[in-house]
């Protein structure tokens, strides 16, 4: 298994994608910090909960005209005044954006080798399937895990240095959100483990695992409109929980949103070991 993942690293690390997930990750830093405002991809409104940034609750007294004359430079000189907002914990509420760069470390990871081949090769000598799924997921995984803590000290440390003390939480506060934030990550992560494993070819994959997010956000707020259920449901929904987490939540909503992760990363690691062990290696 060690061996596998060793490889497995140095092929990850040495080829382009992964650092044009990495570069696509600081991109989206760099410019929330000089916005001083989150940025979001692919945002879905669900139920009577939506996702709007402190930056909108900071320009609440002023009129949309106003707003909508006002230059980048001036947002950003207004915002850096404000002495009740801090933008590294406001970028960690918008954290679903790293599901996006996971895509990348999934694929690299797992679907490559069936799309290659290569997977016959490596089942026909010593390893066993087994071994195989645990060691492909612990490196999925461990990146992922990576590049999430990275995009976390990134922010922190570069909002410090760029924005000024007035406008950060602490880098204490800062871990822990994002220790907090740990069962959703690693259910986003278990979701495109098990795609890639029950796919196996990167093309399929992409083609769902690129627009899951939002297509499952589109279908539940549907649901939530047609069928008039009770919007406190959609806290659970892992965008609306990522963003919950960081605002200091009680106590029951974090372990019912913990269960809720815990039987994600269950299935869906199920699921793809299942799809695997049965499948046909050709």
């Amino acid at each position: 298994m060690i061996n596998i993942i060793k490889a497995d690293l140095y092929r990850i690390f040495k080829g382009v994608p992964i650092y044009i997930a990495l570069g696509i990750t600081v991109l989206m830093i760099s410019v929330s910090i000089y916005m001083v405002e989150p940025g979001h991809i692919g945002q879905v409104n669900i139920g009577d909960v939506s996702t709007v940034s402190s930056q909108d609750e900071v320009m609440d007294g002023l009129t949309i005209e106003v707003v909508n004359n006002m230059s980048v430079s001036e947002i950003r000189e207004l915002m850096l005044k404000k002495e009740d907002y801090k933008l590294d914990k406001d970028i960690l509420s918008a954290n679903m954006n790293l599901y996006y760069m996971f895509i990348f470390v999934a694929a690299l990871a797992v679907t490559v080798d069936f799309s290659a081949g290569s997977i016959k090769n490596t089942l026909s000598s010593a390893i066993d399937r087994k071994k195989y799924f645990l060691s492909k997921t612990a490196l999925v995984f461990g990146v992922c895990l990576l590049m999430f803590f990275l995009n976390t000290y990134i922010s922190y440390f570069a909002n410090l240095v760029f924005n000024g003390k007035n406008l950060s939480s602490g880098i204490g506060e800062v871990t822990k959100t994002s220790l907090m934030q740990l069962p959703p990550m690693l259910a986003l992560i278990s979701i495109l483990n098990g795609v890639a494993f029950m796919t196996k070819k990167t093309s399929v994959y992409n083609l769902i695992a690129i627009p899951l997010v939002m297509v499952f956000q589109l279908v539940l707020s549907l649901a939530f409109t047609l069928f008039s259920i009770n919007a406190k449901y959609a806290d659970y929904e892992l965008q609306v929980m990522i963003g919950k987490l960081v605002n200091d939540p009680s106590d029951g909503y974090i372990l019912r949103s913990y269960i809720v992760c815990a039987v994600l990363i269950l299935v869906f690691n199920t699921a793809g070991w299942l799809s695997f062990r049965r499948s046909e290696i050709r």
